[in-house]
């Protein structure tokens, strides 16, 4: 689960509502096509507009905000903050409508208008099913008002998913680290936000033909994802900076299973299996033998969930941090397993010398996912 930098989201919110606010978009167009990349409602809704003074001087009244002005330097550009819907498809091939942010730069300043730059960004696990990228005016949008700060206020236009599942996607499930839907969703909303930005207030700002991508956490591995899908169908791409992401996801799995146990396993883990359910039918198919105890039986449906994340660990809907249990399998037990492989599904000991062990070990209990 990623939470970053939630205090600079709370000053930007409170910029917005202190600044020029939001204005009505032109009278829309509604567009019934369930073909992937239609951008359903055209022109899209302006939520909040922002100029750049009004930003600068919100963000350096704070210790958050300078401390996030330290990471982006000043604002060169407003910023426009439009809601987009746009039709994909999920993780079994069914078409969906998903949603999601355009944020484009506006102001005087040579970099703030006409051909600039698209950046698209891909955020990391979050598990509040309500979430919005698009609505700055929420405070607990952090990764929202992170890049419009870092991104959109230094020029470039920022086309950033909510992804299938979130949001008002009409998905009953989030299609969690599926390659192909995430990287397919990305290339429908940029292509959703080519057909919108025309119709812009500012219908003056385009694509100049430069594509960035980048995400953090499941957003790395959307964003390499995307980076491979738009490679393969020839498109240009100038520059991808994927971060912190689950890329070779074998090795990855073969690390928790050894121990390695990650803060957000029990996040995580529903989230795949319910992704992984409905793009592969095979996850969670015996009844004898699930794959999540009897303690949290119905855990592959709890996320993302509009219910809090806290409430959810304090319901006991899902287990903190025990993914395993910590009465690790015995040689008695599974005699055909090598010695070396029951040694290394044991819990971790803790190590003072290894900070790390220390996370590892919590991954670990009883009860246990």
């Amino acid at each position: 689960m990623i939470k970053i930098l939630k205090p600079s989201a709370l000053v930007l919110a409170a910029a917005l509502l202190a600044a020029c606010g939001a204005s009505s978009s032109p009278t829309a167009t509604v567009d019934v096509s369930t073909t992937p990349g239609t951008l359903s409602v055209n022109p899209p809704l302006r939520i909040a507009s922002l100029d750049a003074p009004s930003l600068q001087g919100s963000l350096s009244a704070t210790a958050a905000g300078q401390l996030l002005l330290q990471l982006t330097d000043k604002p060169v550009c407003g910023v426009d903050f439009y809601y987009l819907k746009f039709m994909t498809l999920g993780g079994a091939g069914e078409t969906t409508q998903s949603s999601g942010a355009l944020m484009v730069p506006t102001g005087a300043a040579p970099t703030c208008s006409g051909p600039r730059p698209i950046l698209e960004y891909a955020h990391g696990t979050n598990p509040n099913q309500a979430l919005n990228i698009a609505n700055i005016t929420d405070p607990s949008n952090s990764e929202g008002a992170l890049i419009a700060a870092m991104f959109a206020a230094q020029g470039y236009i920022v086309v950033a998913p909510n992804y299938a599942g979130y949001d008002k996607s009409t998905l009953g499930y989030h299609p969690f680290i599926n390659a192909d839907q995430q990287s397919g969703e990305m290339m429908d909303i940029l292509a959703a936000a080519r057909t919108a930005l025309p119709n812009t207030f500012t219908p003056g700002t385009s694509d100049n033909g430069q594509l960035f991508l980048t995400g953090y956490s499941e957003g790395g591995h959307v964003a390499m994802a995307t980076l491979r899908a738009l490679e393969a169908a020839g498109d240009k791409i100038t520059a991808a900076a994927p971060m912190s992401g689950p890329y070779a996801l074998e090795a990855f799995g073969d690390a928790v299973f050894y121990g390695g146990v990650d803060i957000g396993s029990t996040v995580f883990a529903p989230l795949l299996a319910n992704s992984y359910q409905h793009a592969y039918m095979n996850i969670n198919n015996d009844p004898a033998g699930p794959i999540f105890s009897s303690t949290y039986p119905n855990a592959e449906m709890q996320l993302p969930s509009t219910t809090p994340i806290d409430t959810i660990f304090a319901e006991v809907l899902l287990p903190e941090t025990a993914l395993f249990d910590s009465a690790t399998p015995t040689q008695a037990e599974y005699p055909m397993v090598p010695p070396p492989l029951i040694a290394a599904m044991a819990v971790p000991p803790i190590d003072p010398a290894i900070p790390v062990t220390e996370i590892w070990h919590a991954g670990f209990g009883n009860p246990y996912l």
